[in-house]
């Protein structure tokens, strides 16, 4: 009884951190979005995922390794941290070089350069922050994560309020945002490494013949075989996820940007629940060696979403004026459609996750290339006719697609299958340490 409530405690801390943490983010989206311009508003949401996607091309997917390998050999935890931090250090050095270039070449305006190249600099440094959270889940220590999230995004809400009540501008906002970022990241890797070493020192008081037989360095290129089809898929996917705001500006401007990017936030906040069941569940799921714990935690997140969904598709009406003002009361119906897509999204965390948990991850590069290629076409049919009401059908049909590809997938891995993923030597080596949630979702 004492260990199930140790992990509800984590499911619940990690909710509050997340909730605490996109929520922060949000207040300041709602305060961006009243104290700009519509235009610099679609700036900031255009210099946003412009960010988020390029700390996600920074990752390509180690984080996910990093996590999936430390579960399954905490001895070597010391070596894995310091060869792949080193590796995220120069790939999130090369994309902000990469966008600079980009906007050097394509030459916007001075204004338009310097909000995409700042808020790119704040997301690569929140991805390597993210780097370093996963790298606390593999060892189902969430509650570091939570805390460091909390200090962060406090620290974020407090310098991006005063900024733009005291100067509404979109630079000024995002080099707000990047402060406490490098704070936390300084702590964060001071702390990693710490607790990477006590951890392995430990370990091998009480199993020394087993550290006998692991290398003394970690070579991240033996890993590629993994990490590049996990980094495909997530890169894959975050592109299918928002490259509908590309879209939109190229067809409907920067004031639409706007206005589908409010309400999509929305319901971005809204995965908060999920990810942070995940973000416990993880080790759970790449140890699993039956589909008992996915069905559970798929019912769940999916149940909890449809009522969620439900209630906000009710009120949406009066919902997103009192949020963003009377201007963007014309989102209303894109936001109805959008709310239709977040059980889906509920779901799709789990089978993804549990997909590469089995290492599944070819077959998830592959759905997120189909899905990201089926996204795309169906927008440039739907987004010229239908403005950002089209871009929200294209986001729930290929959610459809998505969870029927994933259901194909994890049908197709066989019982031996998972038997020999789950239960490889050094899987069951970590057998001894608890199992994340497995009294709750048992």
């Amino acid at each position: 009884m004492s260990q199930r409530r140790q992990q509800a405690a984590l499911v619940a801390y990690r909710a509050v951190s997340d909730v605490a943490g996109k929520g922060a983010f949000f207040v300041v989206t709602l305060v961006a979005a009243r104290r700009l311009s519509q235009d610099a508003f679609g700036l900031f949401s255009l210099g946003t995922t412009v960010g988020w996607i390029a700390a996600v091309a920074t990752d390509f997917g180690i984080q996910l390794h990093l996590a999936r390998a430390v579960a399954q050999r905490p001895l070597d935890a010391p070596r894995l941290l310091r060869a792949w931090l080193r590796v995220r250090l120069w790939t999130s050095a090369l994309a902000v070089a990469t966008v600079a270039a980009g906007l050097a070449i394509a030459s916007p305006s001075p204004a338009f350069s310097s909000a995409i190249l700042v808020f790119t600099v704040v997301y690569v440094l929140n991805g390597l922050i993210e780097f370093l959270h996963y790298f606390y889940r593999g060892m189902s220590r969430s509650d570091l994560e939570s805390t460091i999230t909390l200090g962060q995004r406090a620290a974020m809400l407090a310098l991006a309020i005063a900024a733009l009540w005291w100067m509404p501008n979109v630079t000024l906002l995002g080099v707000a945002m990047a402060i406490p970022a490098i704070a936390a990241l300084w702590f964060s890797t001071r702390l990693a490494r710490q607790l990477a070493v006590r951890l392995s020192s430990a370990s091998n008081a009480t199993n020394a013949s087993f550290e006998t037989g692991i290398a003394d360095t970690v070579k991240p290129l033996d890993s590629l075989g993994s990490v590049i089809p996990i980094g495909a898929g997530i890169v894959l996917s975050a592109l299918y996820f928002r490259v509908d705001v590309f879209l939109v500006q190229a067809w409907q401007g920067t004031t639409a940007v706007a206005l589908y990017n409010a309400v999509f936030r929305v319901v971005d906040a809204l995965r908060l629940f999920p990810a942070a069941v995940l973000a416990v569940t993880l080790p759970v799921l790449c140890r699993a060696t039956s589909r008992h714990v996915l069905v559970k935690l798929s019912t769940i997140l999916t149940g909890a979403a449809l009522a969620v969904s439900g209630v906000l598709w009710l009120s949406a009406g009066f919902l997103v004026p009192a949020l963003y003002g009377s201007r963007y009361a014309a989102a209303v119906p894109a936001f109805r459609i959008l709310l239709l897509a977040f059980p889906l999204m509920s779901l799709n965390y789990a089978l993804t996750h549990q997909l590469i948990g089995w290492h599944g991850h070819r077959s998830y590069a592959v759905l997120c290339a189909v899905a990201l290629a089926f996204n795309v076409g169906l927008n440039t049919r739907l987004i010229p006719s239908f403005g950002i009401v089209g871009a929200a059908w294209a986001t729930v049909a290929t959610e459809c697609l998505l969870t029927l590809g994933c259901l194909i997938a994890l049908a197709r891995i066989s019982s031996l299958e998972v038997l020999t993923a789950a239960a490889s030597p050094s899987t069951l080596s970590n057998q001894s340490r608890p199992s994340m949630l497995s009294s709750v979702l048992s």
